[in-house]
């Protein structure tokens, strides 16, 4: 198995590599060695060591349905998958280069882009050639309402998130004075206006509420408004790297209330200490640590890469075989038929039972609250649909 990825630095050299670049090279069309060769789309910002693990969950799942091995009807070699990564440095425009280069290599799908910025981008343009996008991070609700067919989120929507960040702070943290600061990003802003309107409707008091730039590792000022409005509790509504330097801010300024995050923030440790403030976060995921599945999981991909998986690597690795289901499922390689079979079918993960509706939500989803602790990550109480996770 091969993986190809671009990454060009300039814009300008970008699009003249998009002219020229072969596409015959990756074409879900050619047919090398007695397989039949099926591209898989993957984008983020590759240089960041979380997509690097996502991308190498992708990679796993592919790896495995290769050892599988099946051909569809009417072919007459078996099918023998090819996941091609571009680097979109997670910006809007270098992403819709990188679409573009996916619909020159004829991909079966696309798995990401890795923010709700890039992932809304460029979906129209995979609308247009219809082909299939499987979102497995960003979960902003507005990646979804724009009535395309070929957006899929393998993650429950900011809506719902925002409905369990709610719950677990007023019904299990118990919370009564609550700060909100989220950044500048459309995953934060769709998270934190949904989380602050579900507030409203409880019995609790807003005392602050900020936005600062995604980029900012400066956060003295919201954070000293903070303690000067005694919360309770701060929800800090941004990626995880931002996460750990907010951490740090608050534990420099003698912070005592307590903090809630999200971004995957499972994938690092902090070691505050309870006795200053708690941290907590919800993930959307069931809780692993009892996990039959996840704990196979983690040593396949640990004995293929060398290095333990994130939350990031199983989140590809699920939508990257939900995919390749459907396309075992559609018996073909026509995008139609393949966005249509993600749509009627219901796909096996890692954690549980994964459908979508019809624009493309995913209609099981899994939610833990965990608490930081010296050991690690602590599972507090999991939220979940009607489905019940494997894991139980």
């Amino acid at each position: 198995m091969k993986v190809i990825v671009q990454r060009w630095p300039w814009r300008l050299a970008m699009a003249l590599l998009m002219e020229l670049l072969p596409v015959g090279t990756i074409s879900a069309q050619a047919q090398d060695g007695g397989f039949k060769k099926v591209a898989v789309g993957f984008a983020g910002p590759l240089g960041d060591s979380m997509v690097s693990s996502a991308r190498d969950g992708a990679e796993l799942a592919i790896a495995e349905a290769n050892l599988r091995s099946f051909r569809l009807t009417g072919m007459n070699a078996p099918i023998q998958f090819v996941l091609t990564a571009q680097d979109d440095k997670s910006d809007v425009n270098i992403a819709g280069f990188a679409a573009q280069y996916f619909v020159r290599s004829q991909v079966a799908g696309v798995i990401g882009h890795w923010s709700t910025a890039t992932a809304m981008a460029v979906a129209a343009t995979y609308e247009q050639n219809f082909i299939p996008q499987l979102m497995f991070t960003a979960s902003g609700a507005p990646y979804t309402r724009k009535g395309y067919q070929t957006t899929f989120r393998v993650p429950a929507s900011s809506d719902r998130t925002a409905y369990y960040l709610v719950e677990s702070a007023v019904n299990v943290l118990k919370a009564y004075r609550i700060a909100v600061i989220g950044n500048d990003s459309p995953f934060s802003r769709s998270l934190s206006e949904a989380f602050v309107q579900q507030l409203k409707e409880r019995p609790v008091k807003i005392v602050y509420q900020s936005t600062v730039s995604s980029n900012t590792s400066d956060f003295n000022a919201p954070l000293k408004a903070v303690v000067e409005n005694q919360a309770d509790l701060i929800f800090f509504s941004a990626n995880a790297t931002q996460a750990a330097a907010f951490v740090q801010t608050a534990k420099r300024l003698k912070a005592t209330a307590g903090l809630l995050l999200t971004g995957g923030v499972v994938n690092q440790a902090f070691t505050v200490g309870a006795e200053r403030f708690p941290v907590y976060t919800l993930e959307p995921d069931a809780a692993l640590d009892q996990c039959r599945s996840w704990k196979s999981f983690q040593q396949r991909y640990q004995a293929k890469f060398s290095r333990p998986p994130t939350s990031f690597s199983r989140y590809a690795y699920n939508a990257t075989n939900v995919l390749i289901d459907a396309i075992r499922q559609a018996d073909s390689l026509d995008g139609k038929k393949i966005t249509a079979a993600l749509h009627r079918y219901r796909f096996n993960g890692l954690s549980g039972e994964i459908a979508f509706d019809q624009q493309g939500n995913a209609v099981n989803y899994f939610y833990t609250l965990y608490q930081s602790a010296t050991t690690g990550w602590r599972p507090l109480k999991e939220f979940s649909s009607d489905r019940p996770s494997v894991c139980r």
